[in-house]
């Protein structure tokens, strides 16, 4: 059967535009022409046509997929031959392959692709409930619209529970770089297998890189089997690098025991991200809730500022030792000086300008220098008063020898004569 732009097949489902081409089949958009809805058609490939074992995969792609209904498969409309070729009709999914986006952008953000592995681990689990086993779960076969939804596609190799086997003994069906262990080594597929596989996605996207690669499929398939999972970049948190790994366990049993399982923990782990941040805070090094701080104040007279009190509580320091003391004196509760004016309210200061302490002036040691040389000067003149009272120094015999002297003096001396209390009129011109 021939394929292109305008061909019509069984009567109502006409090829619009190729969207994409697969092992077996070239899938295009189109249009139902009785229903009047778009649509997409696989087309089975025009050089396997006539073949019935590629016929019968078909017919079994189109039984597996019509059981399904879950808004994360894509729904499967109709099947049908023609010209002994045959032909799938789907739902038209407006989005993209995964594998594109990874194209585009090889490392997502574990917030941007943790929807879109729970929504695919949610579409798997509708599947393995209805006995359908994927198969080949990979990027490509996993589309995203454009406000994120996920349709699960291309269940050309499923098999399902009592389905008569088409794979020959030794035969091994997927793609290598999403084979499960158990897989690789020929046993048949299981739900289980599914989760590797999406594990091995997840491991993609967050890495940028497949977990096992080589020359060939075979060691591929080997390395599946035997080489440990090599570690995930450190930015990946460390509760989803260890769900990846456990995914990507070579014992089935180690796994989430179903795709609804895996969903629940992927979301947990997206819930996780947005509400369990500990960022570390650069001014104190604290990881966690920022800390504290006490508002800044304004800055005193002395042009300094408030000081910032600490969250924490003091150290522990024994009561009976007191504080220590900045230089320049006590300070207040506000940050200022004792003593100082009160600080005046300011708007917002983009920088703090430096400023020039005065040192204060020390009149205590000033005023009392003063007072001792008034002090000696009253001194020194009450001595004058007494000397020139008594006629000499004051004290014993002495004092009244010279009492008397000057009473003789005072008389010889005529008009400067002592008066007989011993005053003189020279003394009172001096007081």
């Amino acid at each position: 059967m021939r394929t292109g732009e305008g061909v019509v097949l069984g009567g109502r489902y006409r090829l619009v535009r190729p969207i994409a081409t697969g092992g077996m089949g070239e899938v295009w958009a189109g249009e139902d022409e009785s229903l009047h809805r778009p649509v997409a058609v696989k087309v089975l490939r025009e050089e396997f046509a006539g073949d019935p074992a590629f016929l019968q995969r078909f017919q079994a792609e189109a039984r597996n997929s019509a059981d399904l209904h879950h808004e994360n498969v894509a729904q499967m409309y109709d099947y049908g031959e023609q010209d002994g070729s045959a032909y799938l009709v789907q739902e038209l999914v407006e989005g993209e392959p995964l594998s594109d986006i990874l194209e585009r952008e090889p490392v997502l953000p574990p917030a941007r692709l943790l929807p879109v592995l729970a929504q695919t681990a949610r579409g798997l689990d509708a599947a393995h409930r209805a006995g359908v086993v994927h198969r080949d779960v990979k990027p490509g076969n996993i589309l995203v619209t454009a406000d994120g939804r996920v349709k699960i596609t291309d269940f050309g190799v499923s098999r399902s529970d009592g389905q008569q086997a088409m794979t020959a003994t030794g035969m091994v069906m997927g793609t290598a770089q999403y084979l499960s262990p158990e897989q690789a080594v020929g046993r048949p597929a299981t739900p289980l297998s599914d989760l590797y596989a999406l594990g091995v996605v997840a491991y993609e996207a967050l890495a940028g890189k497949r977990p096992f690669t080589g020359p060939t499929t075979v060691d591929i398939a080997v390395a599946h089997v035997n080489s440990p999972v090599p570690p995930l970049p450190p930015a990946v948190p460390v509760a989803l690098a260890a769900l990846v790994l456990r995914l990507l366990s070579k014992e089935p049993s180690a796994r989430p025991r179903s795709g609804a399982e895996l969903a629940r923990l992927l979301e947990e782990a997206g819930t996780a991200l947005t509400t369990s941040r500990t960022p570390v805070w650069p001014r104190t090094g604290v990881v966690g809730a920022p800390p504290s701080f006490a508002p800044r104040s304004a800055p005193g007279a002395a042009g300094t500022a408030a000081p910032v009190q600490p969250s924490s509580p003091p150290s522990s320091v024994p009561p009976s030792v007191p504080p220590p003391v900045r230089p320049g004196g006590p300070r207040t509760a506000g940050g200022t000086a004792a003593g100082s004016p009160p600080p005046r309210a300011s708007g917002p200061r983009t920088a703090v300008q430096p400023t020039v302490r005065r040192r204060p002036r020390r009149r205590g040691a000033a005023g009392r220098w003063v007072l001792a040389l008034v002090v000696a000067g009253l001194l020194v003149l009450l001595g004058l008063l007494l000397t020139d009272r008594t006629g000499g120094p004051v004290g014993g015999a002495a004092g009244g020898a010279a009492v008397g002297a000057g009473a003789m003096i005072g008389q010889d001396a005529g008009p400067g004569a002592t008066t007989p209390a011993g005053h003189s009129e020279r003394t009172k011109d001096l007081l």
